[in-house]
Parts: structure tokens; sequence; C-alpha cells
């Protein structure tokens, strides 16, 4: 048992919110979104949103979570992921990569309810903290 932490995590955070799960079900929820999808419309444009996730190992880089078949079973107090979500625009000619969308999500046990902070790396990509927000509250439902 052990909590994977990233040191680098920054200190200040664009969004923070509870997930009224207990940690060990709502990281494990959460884990269940690498490599999944969701689309998305807007306007006459439809695009693809590639879901990849990654958690921390020795505090210094990243995993990816399909790599740790029991995860909510071994991490406890705090868990740091890695989401990139890559968005590509699908369109009748093809598809085309449209940029590519990195978090930073600390889950930390908070007894029945999860404490989550999210920090978006870069401007790129359509989708924000309330987006993912939104993302990794309907993964808990």
């Amino acid at each position: 048992m052990m909590r994977r932490v990233y040191y680098r995590f920054p200190s200040r955070f664009d969004l923070n919110f509870t997930i009224g799960e207990p940690f060990a079900r709502a990281i494990g929820r959460i884990a269940a979104l690498h490599r999944t999808h969701t689309n998305q419309r807007r306007g006459a444009d439809l695009y693809k949103h590639d879901i990849l996730l990654e958690i921390a190992d020795d505090r210094t880089r990243f995993l990816p979570v399909d790599l740790l078949p029991r995860l909510a079973d071994e991490v406890t107090e705090s868990a740091d992921f890695r989401i990139s979500i890559h968005e590509t625009l699908l369109r009748a000619e093809g598809r085309r990569p449209v940029s590519e969308i990195v978090f930073l999500v600390r889950i930390v046990d908070r007894g029945a309810q999860s404490e989550v902070f999210v920090v978006k790396e870069g401007t790129a990509g359509s989708m924000d903290a309330l987006g993912l927000k939104d993302l990794l509250k309907g993964a808990c439902e």
C-alpha cells in the first residue's frame, strides 16, 4: 500500500471539487477511463476525444494505468494522474488531429468522499478544467 504522488505537482490548481465516492472506488472508476473516447459536436463539426491515463510512479514519472491491474487495492491516501486527451476532428474526407490536452489530477482520500485537484498544462485544446470535472464526475456516477 502506498501513495502515488508526483513531486512536481503544482501548488496552485485550476479547480478543486469533491467526488461523493470513497477513494478506492473513485480511482478505480477514473482509471477505467483509460483508452476510452468520447464524442462532442460543436456546430457542424464532430470531435473525438481519446483519453489516456497515467499514474505517478517513484515521484518522478508516470506509468500507464493498465500496467497496474490492482490499482484501487495498491494505492492509499493520494494518487496523481496525468490525463492526456487527444482531440481529433472527424469529417467525411478523413480525420485531422487538432490538439493534445494534458491535465494533472490529484485525488485525495477524505473518508466517504474524495477530493480532486485539477491543473491544466498549457492552453491547447477546447476542454478546460470544468470539462474534465464533468468527465470525472460522470465516470464516478
